[in-house]
């Protein structure tokens, strides 16, 4: 801490910057290091004093002392108290003579000091000094009717030039280095105010709203940066009021003598300000809502949006060396894809990613799962070719899935974005009879987009408080890990379904006024989702408005029964299947079934030919979907099997 301040407030010290916290800040050259000499100046300039002879040094050309001086408006009692006490705790002859002279009986003490250099007889330090104030010296218990003084050993230190970080304050406060700025912060435009109102004697609190707290902390180091101070983030949370009032004054201290503006978390703020000291003239607080009033300080509000895609680009840019080595397409498609935190960027780009897609799964395995459980991610394996379907089917999904890619271009334009001020999100309507791939449809979308897939929990959604189902919706709908998921609301009807025309009860009009809610959050969604349902007819016409696509599943003909028998008894029994095994996969084809029937036959038929030790024939398959069907009250009987399957009995 002690190097990086010692460097970077030397680059610092020749800026513009806020001065004193007893006077206006005003533009003033800092001096420079001081001459190695400057506590013996003091030293003879003292005992010179003392002995009332004239002075045969010359005054330091760069004084620390009084620099100190100044910034806290020391009377000339108080310098010479800070004076003697630096000169002393260096010097054991200079200790000797003072003790001889009475001014240090064991004790540099007020009246001491007061009696050897020609002050006016006290006993005590005045209760508004700064030196008790800003905890420069301390007073310690009366020696022989007065007190005893101490200097505090930061205070000797920074005299002395050794830039430390105060070691009450370690653990607590930290530099926060320039790592990124955003065109949208608009910077320059805050700087020009902010430091207008310095050259008029205002003091700022800089309120950072919105954003992560990467994002926060980058603007104030950069903000800081613009008004060439540096800026220290205040992090941790007091034990008590009276620690919090301590570590307040004497963060303040270390922000005047090393030129900081302090970054304060939102816990902080309401304990950090205390009322008998002045604030260093740039404060920042990060994540508040609400803030105490402060009559010496000018409030400012800077917002931080979330980066638009051209800004992330430029994190990826910026953070991961090899991104620029990465396909132009593959790195506009990652910054578009995924409305990442510049904190999360910057995390995920740690890693070291080696490509695009590495860094996108970076993203995605790092987003919190922050939906209490009313939604759960699913296995997303499948691949278009693994799915059967009628061509006009297969085509409608592929415009589904090229929307989602392709609908953030279309809405970085700010044309389209004018002329679409609601409804950019991609809703799709699935419905057909169970077991015919909407599912399944919805994996291979998630998969082809590389996004995860949540479905969400209806029955965890749905409540019967009023108001609660929507507020269970919304907070799905405004969740980070929704926005770069695909959502699939399966069996959709039982949320978003036809209102009650004819209203009679409370009951009736609560339904209606949730179906409403429901309405509006859909429409305001920008992300992706999935509605499934088995009966289209009993989804509500106001929510089909709203939907971009409505794609109609039907039960397999003939010939994709065939395939999806085929997929899964090569799943199941390795492939190439043999003659035997695909003529009775043709023949179990002819029973009309679903496709999640075919598939869970099929398993089943796997089962049953290890346990009889036989390959599967199309009796075997039969029965096993013969099984599947009687499930759903629909079973064959021997003979309707029999001939179907063509098998003699």
């Amino acid at each position: 801490m002690s190097a990086v301040l010692k460097q970077k407030r030397r680059a610092a010290a020749r800026r513009q910057v806020p001065s004193t916290p007893s006077a206006p800040p005003r533009q003033r050259t800092p001096a420079a290091e001081p001459p190695l000499h400057e506590r013996e100046y003091w030293q003879a300039a003292l005992r010179s004093r003392l002995r009332n002879e004239p002075a045969d040094v010359s005054t330091p050309d760069a004084s620390r002392l009084l620099r100190l001086a100044e910034l806290f408006g020391f009377s000339p009692f108080e310098t010479d108290c800070v004076a003697t006490l630096w000169t002393s705790a260096h010097s054991t002859e200079w200790r000797a003579e003072l003790a001889a002279r009475d001014v240090f009986p064991g004790h540099v003490t007020v009246a001491g000091l007061a009696r050897s250099f020609g002050h006016a007889s006290r006993v005590r330090l005045a209760s508004e000094s700064p030196l008790r104030l800003w905890r420069i010296v301390a007073e310690h218990p009366f020696v022989e009717g007065t007190a005893a003084l101490s200097l505090d050993p930061h205070i000797i230190a920074w005299l002395d030039a050794e830039h430390e970080l105060d070691r009450s304050l370690i653990g607590h406060v930290r530099l926060l280095p320039s790592s990124f700025e955003l065109p949208s912060w608009r910077l320059d435009e805050h700087a020009r105010r902010i430091g207008a109102g310095l050259q008029a004697n205002e003091r700022w609190r800089i309120r950072l709203c919105g954003g992560d707290s990467t994002s926060a902390h980058a603007c104030a180091a950069a903000l800081a940066g613009r008004l060439g101070v540096l800026a220290l983030c205040v992090n941790a949370e007091a034990a008590s009021s009276e620690e919090a009032r301590e570590r307040a004054v004497r963060v303040q201290r270390q922000a005047f003598l090393d030129r900081c503006a302090l970054c304060w978390s939102a816990r902080d703020a309401p304990l950090a300000w205390p009322g008998e000291v002045a604030p260093f003239p740039v404060q920042f607080v990060v994540g508040s809502d609400a803030l105490p009033a402060d009559a010496r300080l000018r409030d400012i509000d800077i917002l931080l949006p979330e980066p638009d895609a051209s800004e992330r680009r430029a994190l990826w840019l910026s953070a991961t060396p090899a991104a620029a080595a990465w396909p132009a397409h593959a790195l506009d498609d990652l910054a578009l894809r995924f409305d990442a935190s510049p904190g999360e960027i910057l995390r995920a780009a740690a890693t070291e990613p080696r490509d695009a897609e590495e860094a996108a799964a970076r993203i995605r395995t790092a987003t919190l799962d922050d939906l209490d459980g009313l939604a759960q991610r699913l296995a997303c394996p499948f691949t278009w070719d693994d799915l059967v379907v009628p061509a006009g089917v297969r085509e409608r999904l592929e415009d589904v899935a090229f929307e989602a890619r392709e609908r953030a271009r279309l809405w970085a334009s700010p044309d389209a974005a004018r002329q679409y001020p609601q409804g950019r999100g991609l809703v799709a309507l699935l419905a057909g009879p169970p077991g015919t791939g909407k599912t399944m449809s919805a994996q291979v979308i998630a998969a082809a987009l590389g996004l995860d897939l949540l479905r969400v929990d209806i029955s965890r959604i749905l409540s019967k408080w009023v108001g609660e189902t929507a507020q269970h919706l919304q907070k799905v709908l405004s969740s980070p890990s929704s926005r770069r998921a695909v959502l699939l609301f399966d069996e959709a009807d039982a949320l978003f379904g036809k209102r009650i025309e004819d209203a009679r009860q409370a009951q009736d009009h609560f339904v209606n006024m949730d179906l409403s809610h429901l309405m509006v959050a859909l429409e305001s969604y920008t992300g992706v989702v999935l509605l499934a349902t088995n009966l289209r007819a009993n989804v509500d016409a106001a929510f089909v408005r709203r939907i971009r696509h409505s794609i109609d599943f039907a039960m397999p003909d003939m010939a994709a029964r065939g395939a999806i028998w085929l997929r899964a008894m090569q799943a199941l029994f390795g492939a190439p299947l043999s003659d035997q095994t695909r003529d009775a996969a043709a023949r179990a084809a002819r029973i009309e079934a679903s496709g999640a029937q075919i598939k869970n036959a099929a398993l089943s038929a796997a089962f049953a030919s290890r346990r009889l030790q036989r390959a599967p024939d199309a009796e075997l398959l039969g029965s096993m979907l013969a099984r599947e069907l009687a499930k759903d009250g629909a079973g064959l009987s021997a003979r309707e099997m029999a001939t179907t399957l063509g098998i003699a009995q």
